[in-house]
């Protein structure tokens, strides 16, 4: 064989040898639910009515309507038992058991058709405080190391001439000083001679208590001891299926003991709303908030936003004809007073009217500001999350949600922009932000929104991938 055609040949081998040894891992399947824990009241811990919204399921790697999948008899991702974690990006607050859930009906469509949703109701549990480590007590001083010539220093002596050795012998090898009966660590071996508890033939007496005994058993009881060893047999239940106290029993409503809160069936206005993640496996968290860095860094961050939105709200408010309220309520300058006629001033004719340049509108007022940093990947840029409100003088305000990424040069990219006011959101739905959630388990984090309407509601999950925000998930209409 040619030199060049063993080499190859032994390329092909060892090509095929690594194919074989090669194995590919099976992508890990994951089942995660990702809902929204509504509440009213002052505290989370005590709220004064609660409900959990299902949002997501990503199950058999894609995305399900977790209000919809499987709700027969209720939905698979608020059955009675899950666990959620109610989080803030990423970071565990507390856990919520749903114990019962309901359909509540909202209202009809046009159509007569019901239009409601699934709430999940159960108990709200925070995190146990993480106990406090002990305070750090001063260590003693260590022992000063002295010199050879210390008296106090320990001295390993040898034998002294004509000193008996007093280490024992091993075991058949020799004997020690210390032998004989005369040792009192040593054992000794006694035997029996009480004459009441044996005979002299060492028999063991009838009315001993350790002693063992035979009785003769019932055939009936072998033959069922056998049989169920088997498992050909089946032992018959001593009582009716109603008496087994862990017999899963169905409830219409809420069960009783249930110590939950009121539920919350409609949209009050003072709604909070925070991130609630369920899953099959135990996950370490991830966490996707970011410290800004410096003092100034929010302010600078702020001050840029709030400059990009106040000329998209005036576009807004220019593009819609809405009066800022600056200007609503502003009257027209009045007219100038008429010349009497025969003044010499009436006689005098006047010039061109000189226009004057209108001073510049104020920007619009930006109130309730909200600004949220992440990071939503490993190693991605910072991502800000900015929420405001401009009152209108014909009925307001105007909402605007900006979701911008700060570039390595400096400058603020937009990957979202939504804006909307009180009189249009049916037409266009306002962005209220809930938190960043990871609704598959890639270490790569979601927006999750709220699509408020006029009289209905969604939620929407949004990634950004690119300059873009994408739209990644959006439910029905629950409400």
């Amino acid at each position: 064989m040619p030199r060049a055609a063993s080499i190859a040949a032994l390329l092909c081998f060892a090509s095929a040898a690594f194919a074989q040894t090669h194995k590919v891992a099976a992508p890990e399947k994951v089942t995660r639910a990702i809902a929204v824990y509504e509440w009213t009241g002052d505290d989370l811990k005590h709220p004064t009515a609660a409900r959990l919204v299902p949002v997501t399921l990503f199950i058999n790697g894609h995305l399900e309507d977790a209000g919809v999948y499987l709700a027969q008899p209720m939905p698979f991702a608020i059955q009675t038992g899950d666990v959620y974690s109610i989080e803030q990006a990423g970071e565990p607050e507390g856990t919520l058991d749903i114990d019962y859930a309901r359909n509540i009906l909202t209202r009809r469509s046009a159509t007569d058709d019901p239009i409601g949703a699934w709430y999940g109701y159960g108990v709200y549990a925070p995190l146990a405080p993480t106990p406090k480590a002990p305070p750090l007590k001063p260590s003693s001083q260590p022992t000063v190391i002295v010199g050879s010539n210390d008296d106090d220093r320990p001295h390993f002596v040898g034998k002294q001439p004509g000193q008996p050795d007093t280490t024992p012998a091993p075991s058949g090898t020799g004997t020690s000083t210390t032998t004989g009966d005369d040792d009192p660590d040593r054992p000794h071996m006694t035997r029996r001679t009480d004459p009441a508890s044996t005979d002299s033939t060492g028999s063991v007496p009838d009315d001993d208590p350790d002693r063992p005994t035979l009785r003769h058993r019932d055939p009936k009881e072998v033959a069922q001891k056998n049989k169920k060893e088997s498992g050909s047999g089946v032992t018959p239940m001593d009582a009716s299926l109603n008496d087994d106290p862990n017999r899963p029993l169905l409830h219409r409503g809420k069960p009783i003991g249930v110590n939950a809160p009121p539920e919350l069936t409609t949209l009050p206005l003072d709604l909070h709303q925070i991130a609630a993640v369920s899953d099959a496996a135990n996950r370490d968290p991830h966490l996707f908030t970011r410290e800004w860095d410096s003092p100034t860094d929010r302010a600078d961050t702020l001050a840029q936003l709030e400059a990009l939105a106040q000329t998209r709200v005036a576009q807004y408010l220019t593009t819609w004809r809405l009066i800022p309220p600056q200007s609503a309520g502003a009257n027209p300058p009045p007219p100038a007073p008429a010349t009497p006629p025969g003044s010499p001033a009436s006689h005098v004719r006047l010039g061109p009217k000189v226009q004057l340049n209108p001073p510049p509108p104020a920007p619009p007022q930006l109130l309730v500001e909200k600004l949220t940093p992440y990071t939503l990947s490993y190693g991605g840029p910072p991502t800000f999350v900015y929420q405001a409100q401009s009152p209108i003088g014909t009925g307001g305000p105007v909402y605007i949600t900006l979701v911008a990424q700060r570039l390595p040069s400096g400058e603020l990219q937009i990957a979202l922009s939504n804006l909307t006011d009180a009189a249009h959101l049916d037409r266009t739905p306002w962005l209220r932000l809930v938190d960043a959630v990871d609704p598959d388990w890639s270490h790569r984090a979601s927006l999750l929104f709220e699509l408020r309407g006029q009289t209905s509601r969604q939620f929407a999950l949004y990634r950004l991938t690119s300059a873009t925000a994408q739209q990644q998930f959006v439910t029905g209409i629950i409400e």
